[in-house]
C-alpha cells in the first residue's frame, strides 16, 4: 500500500498537486467517455445501413430467367474433342 501511495505522490508532484491530478484524470475520462460513444454511434449507424441493405436486397423481384428451368433440347451441348 505504502508502494502505491509513493506513486500516488511522485505522480501528483509531475501534475503540480493533488488538485491538477484529479482534473487530469478527469479529462481522461471524459476522452475516453467520448471515444466509446462515438464508437457506439457508429456502429449503430452501420448497424442500420446494413440492415436496410438486406431488407432492400430481399425485396427485389427475383428475374424469371432464374427461375424457369431449361428443358432438355434447350442447353448448348458442349463438344469434347
Amino acid at each position: 500500500m505504502a508502494w502505491a501511495y509513493a506513486e500516488l505522490a511522485k505522480e501528483a508532484a509531475k501534475r503540480g498537486g493533488p488538485a491538477a491530478l484529479r482534473y487530469f484524470y478527469r479529462g481522461q475520462g471524459i476522452v475516453i467517455g467520448c471515444a466509446l460513444t462515438s464508437g457506439a454511434i457508429a456502429g449503430t449507424v452501420a448497424y442500420d445501413k446494413w440492415s436496410k441493405r438486406c431488407v432492400a436486397a430481399a425485396a427485389e423481384p427475383v428475374g424469371e430467367s432464374t427461375t424457369e428451368a431449361l428443358a432438355r433440347g434447350d442447353a448448348q451441348e458442349t463438344r469434347h474433342s
